[in-house]
């Protein structure tokens, strides 16, 4: 299995509470080419890189329903916390990465007035 980043990580200003995920993932997307955003994103790889290899231990094959596309969404706390995390699909392999995910403490978002930062984070499970 292959976990591949498509879209590492995502950020944009808490404009509203977006009510469903589909909101979220848009926001997400439409904050990718900000100077900030592309920063944070830099110091988000590593920790994807981690998740990813203690999801996909070494000759694993999965299943065809296992494969695709999976779109994490969460916020970053000003203490460099995730929270209000989401995936869909939610599959094994999307839950084992957002329990790895979760385990590391974030860099402070640059963000003015210590608000939280959306992120969405897409990744493409393939074998």
């Amino acid at each position: 299995m292959k976990i591949l980043p498509v879209l590492a990580c995502t950020l944009l200003a808490h404009i509203a509470l977006a009510d469903n995920f589909t909101d979220r993932v848009a926001a997400g997307r439409a904050a990718s080419s900000t100077a900030e955003g592309s920063k944070f994103d830099d110091s988000i790889i590593p920790m994807l890189g981690k998740a990813g290899q203690a999801c996909d231990p070494p000759g694993m094959v999965l299943p065809a329903a296992e494969l695709g596309t999976i779109d994490l969404v969460g916020d970053i706390t000003p203490a460099g916390k995730l929270i209000n995390v989401a995936v869909v699909p939610q599959t094994p392999v999307a839950e084992c990465f957002v329990k790895q995910f979760l385990k590391n403490s974030f860099d402070p978002p640059p963000r003015p007035g210590g608000a939280n930062y959306p992120i969405l984070v897409q990744l493409t499970v393939s074998n």
